[in-house]
């Protein structure tokens, strides 16, 4: 990257179209597409990130940069407005994944057929394109020169070489690295503690947080940002409380203490510096947002936790295993294995079982250690399946969206199991999909914190 380049990420349901020749703009993609569109003479660009192929007119009007048929003549008008002329417009695209095994759930096809009509209607030509198959990708657009890098998440992986002697992680080394994960601040334990009371008070979970400066001054951060809009600058902690609600800085706390832990580059996954805790983020409010919709508000909480955390167990084997991933993704692509079926394989244990373990570690209830430990299994939970079935829901939309999934996210098998017990057919899940990106926006103030 050029010292003066400035890179805009465009998230799901969002497009950007500028013609500052420094900009490069960037998105991630699972069964969504992404399509570039480029001047060459006057050097003006943009990028739509789609998130289904068409909704009825009211819903195009709210969120047009979330559908093919209003994203793209939107993507045009703005590059007209900046001085593009449409007939040297072209068009690079890019995703439309399908999950592994996926129940029918093709919204990425469906995504990548609409998006080509409409450019076809539009009589864009498409210069190149990158669709399909179960792999997440990377999609950006410099500028300067129009030029487009792609990268297929996890490809680096598939190519490396691999040793030839197949041999399952230590136990040992597991619980060594396990015990060098701190658990929550003290100060966080204490103030979660508070507010799972029946009688919670707001002045001593004032006085609690009050205690940690750093933590005091990111959820003030928090209250202050634009996702929330109050009017007037909040600089009192007992009244950011008051105006979140206990609730709401419950969940603050807990993605704010387990950010320096989810926040770390996990190679063995492909994923980048700050995407675990993306992910980890957008599957607990997706998590916390189907139970409430699914009658299970009581649960939401515990619910929110366990997706926020479902997949901490990567961490330990990114350390203690790195050298074994090419095997893993060698038997996905060769031989069509989910990557867990692989992961357990070659490892002998799963992300998810070692996730399980630091749950049990931290004295975590029945319920998360369920719902870590079976994300991808759904069909094993007894305690808890339902909660345990919309974690793994969760965790497969979040995959689709493209946000953070990594290597794997796109070739763990959504349960039909899971589905049917919580009554959702593909046209469900697509409207679950629909609703998400605006429920995306409550992450962008925590990342920030």
């Amino acid at each position: 990257m050029n010292f003066w380049e400035q890179t805009y990420l465009v998230s799901p349901a969002e497009f950007f179209v500028t013609d500052d020749r420094s900009a490069v703009l960037e998105t991630y993609l699972g069964s969504c597409v992404g399509v570039t569109l480029y001047d060459s003479v006057v050097k003006v660009g943009g990028l739509a990130h789609i998130v289904l192929p068409s909704g009825d007119q009211k819903r195009e009007a709210v969120s047009p940069g979330k559908y093919a048929t209003s994203a793209i003549p939107l993507l045009i008008e703005r590059m007209l407005d900046l001085g593009a002329v449409k007939g040297r417009m072209v068009a690079k695209m890019a995703g439309g994944a399908a999950i592994y095994k996926n129940f029918s759930l093709d919204i990425g096809r469906r995504n990548a057929v609409k998006v080509k009509e409409i450019l076809r209607q539009e009589g864009i030509p498409i210069l190149g394109e990158d669709v399909g198959g179960n792999f997440g990708r990377v999609l950006r657009l410099k500028i300067e020169n129009g030029e487009i890098s792609l990268r297929q998440i996890g490809r680096g992986l598939r190519e490396a070489s691999s040793p030839t002697a197949v041999r399952g992680v230590e136990f040992k080394d597991i619980v060594k690295e396990i015990d060098h994960i701190e658990p929550l601040p003290k100060t966080v334990r204490q103030a979660l503690t508070l507010i799972d009371e029946d009688s919670a008070d707001s002045q001593e979970l004032k006085g609690i947080i009050y205690k940690d400066q750093a933590l005091t001054a990111d959820v003030l951060k928090i209250c202050n940002s634009a996702y929330y809009g109050f009017t007037r600058r909040i600089s009192n902690l007992g009244h950011a409380i008051a105006l979140l609600g206990l609730k709401t800085i419950k969940k603050i706390l807990l993605s704010l203490s387990l950010k320096n832990i989810l926040f770390q580059k996990i190679p063995s996954y492909s994923l980048g510096k700050g995407e675990m805790f993306k992910h980890a983020l957008a599957c607990g409010l997706t998590a916390e947002l189907m139970a409430r919709e699914l009658g299970h508000d009581n649960d939401s909480e515990k619910i929110f936790t366990a997706a926020l955390l479902h997949d901490i167990g990567k961490i330990i084997l990114d350390l203690v295993a790195f050298d074994r991933f090419g095997l893993i993704m060698d038997k996905v692509v060769k031989e069509g294995r989910s990557f867990l079926s692989a992961e357990k394989e070659i490892l002998g244990l799963t992300h998810a079982q070692v996730g399980a373990m630091i749950a049990r570690q931290w004295n975590l209830p029945l319920v998360l250690i369920e719902a870590i430990g079976y994300h991808h299994e759904p069909e094993k939970a007894q305690a808890a399946p339902e909660a345990v079935a919309i974690v793994h829901v969760a965790d497969v939309i979040c995959s689709m969206l493209g946000i953070g999934g990594g290597v794997d996210g796109l070739v763990n098998p959504v349960h039909p199991g899971a589905l049917s017990l919580l009554a959702l057919d593909a046209k469900a899940v697509e409207n679950i999909i629909e609703g998400l990106p605006e429920v995306m926006k409550q992450t962008e103030p925590i990342e920030a914190g």
